[in-house]
């Protein structure tokens, strides 16, 4: 079978494994990478869209002649997918598929698009397979579990498969096709598990917990091996400079951080950034990930109100514990990055301040501002509906993916321009020296948005030395592949 795969913006690690495991079947796959440079959820910038590239994407896709197209939907890419869904229906009448966060947590509603033919929740690799495999066949699909199907104005509804218990199972992700489309350069991004074992109001991870339970064992992780081999091969074929692993939370296992710190010294040795949890952060292992070569950790903060902290995003530690562990990573040597969540439901001005006092004592290298969004079927979602904060048109709103983390709050809260001053002022705030941090308050109190905003851009490559420099980079080389695909015949790639 011949797969079609389109995303926009970013490298997806998802997306690469579906690739690869697809391939590992027999199957053969593309990629149509929509760059994004107009609007990367993190800026609006009109005037690159002409770098996007549509018009090349679409006669690629025609070019390829898929038996299938398979889309991935992070909720606040769902505008853009949306719209490309219809495009390629239009172009190419063949199946469309679509999976990620924000499938798995409305597959009615996704399915209500027209396009849009068949959803897979949960983990795609093994149902993904499953189904290429009948369809090649001429076999009946409508059974496989983990995907839902529109069949004569009905929908069929399947039950999910089993988790995937042995990760090494899996082969490591495809990363070429991204690779040519320039979505990253000289930084490496890993997963060495899956699942969180905590349990924060506004991430999807609870629900995909709920979703899951019964179904295996939701917390994986790839043995040290089956990770350095995957970092290896990758260091063989592209000029990486530095490893950044996403996993949830990196620090939780301490057996796992003595094995891995021992041989990634020896084998890679190359800078990393991974993140942590407050309450996983401990001398013996941070001074692990400082000996193999650890050269940031990002400490999720997110509120400085206790109150907040605790009831209502159900992450129940102390200040004490925050500045304890912000403290040891500081005293290993390892960057502190952190991240500061503003426009909470229920959340005051007192409590908005009260993250930066916090921020301030941390006193961290960087920290990242953030408006909070109430992911779909997340408890905070739920939360936010019953308090009042969201009513149909924010629901639709959400539904729809409209607007993101760093842009304006959805919510109906009294507070969210004072929200979106803070997460942009936050980062240069922290960053700024003492004689100049009134002044940057000041801006601050007055809620002056704009000048927030231009203020934040302007200092990106100063307020985020590593990932701002590193996104910037990335940015160019994108709009660099992007303006050379107009002089490229079709059948040469990218």
């Amino acid at each position: 079978m011949k797969v079609l795969f389109y995303y926009r913006g970013i490298e997806s690690l998802g997306v690469e494994y579906l690739m690869s495991y697809i391939k590992m079947q027999g199957h053969q796959v593309e990629l149509i990478f929509d760059p994004g440079l107009d609007d990367n959820l993190f800026l609006e910038l009109k005037f690159m869209k002409r770098f996007n590239q549509q018009k090349y994407l679409l006669q690629k896709a025609k070019s390829f002649n898929p038996d299938i197209i398979a889309l991935s939907i992070p909720t606040n890419l769902y505008p853009f997918v949306s719209e490309m869904a219809s495009l390629l229906k239009k172009e190419i009448p063949v199946p469309i598929i679509a999976g990620g966060p924000h499938v798995s947590a409305l597959p009615e509603y996704v399915l209500q698009h027209k396009s849009i033919d068949m959803v897979c929740i949960g983990e795609g690799e093994e149902a993904f397979a499953e189904l290429l495999d009948k369809m090649e066949k001429g076999l009946d699909i409508f059974d496989t579990k983990n995907i839902w199907f529109k069949n004569n104005g009905e929908i069929i509804r399947n039950d999910l498969r089993n988790l995937i218990q042995d990760l090494d199972s899996l082969p490591f992700p495809e990363k070429d096709p991204f690779y040519e489309y320039g979505a990253f350069y000289d930084n490496l991004e890993v997963i060495s598990g899956r699942g969180c074992p905590f349990r924060c109001t506004f991430c999807n991870i609870h629900f995909q917990r709920k979703l899951t339970k019964g179904k295996g064992s939701f917390i994986r992780r790839r043995s040290v091996p089956n990770v350095i081999q995957e970092l290896k091969e990758h260091l063989r074929r592209y000029d990486i400079k530095y490893i950044s692993f996403h996993d949830d939370t990196f620090t939780y296992d301490r057996r796992w951080i003595e094995e891995f710190a021992e041989l990634y010294r020896k084998e890679v040795n190359l800078p990393f950034y991974c993140f942590a949890y407050p309450t996983t952060v401990n001398k013996d292992s941070i001074l692990l990930l400082k000996n193999a070569n650890c050269m940031q950790i990002f400490l999720g903060m997110d509120s400085g109100d206790p109150e907040i902290r605790g009831r209502l995003l159900k992450r129940p530690m102390s200040d004490e514990r925050i500045l304890q562990s912000a403290k040891i990573i500081k005293d290993s040597g390892i960057t502190l990055q952190m991240s500061a969540i503003f426009g909470f439901p229920d959340e005051t001005p007192e409590s908005m301040w009260k993250s930066i006092r916090l921020a301030e004592k941390a006193d961290p290298a960087l920290i990242t501002g953030y408006v909070f969004y109430p992911f779909p079927q997340t408890e905070l979602f739920h939360y936010s509906i019953e308090s009042g904060y969201l009513g149909d048109e924010e629901i639709e709103m959400v539904k729809r993916g409209i607007s993101s983390f760093h842009n304006d709050s959805v919510l109906r809260h009294p507070y969210k321009k004072l929200a979106l001053t803070l997460s942009r002022l936050t980062p240069i705030y922290i960053k700024s020296p003492s004689w100049l941090r009134p002044f940057i308050k000041r801006l601050m109190m007055k809620e002056y948005s704009t000048l927030a905003f231009l203020s934040y851009l302007i200092s990106i490559p100063i307020a985020l030395p590593f990932l701002g420099i590193e996104g910037i980079k990335v940015t160019l080389r994108m709009t660099w592949r992007a303006y050379r695909m107009r002089s490229k015949p079709i059948n040469q790639g990218p």
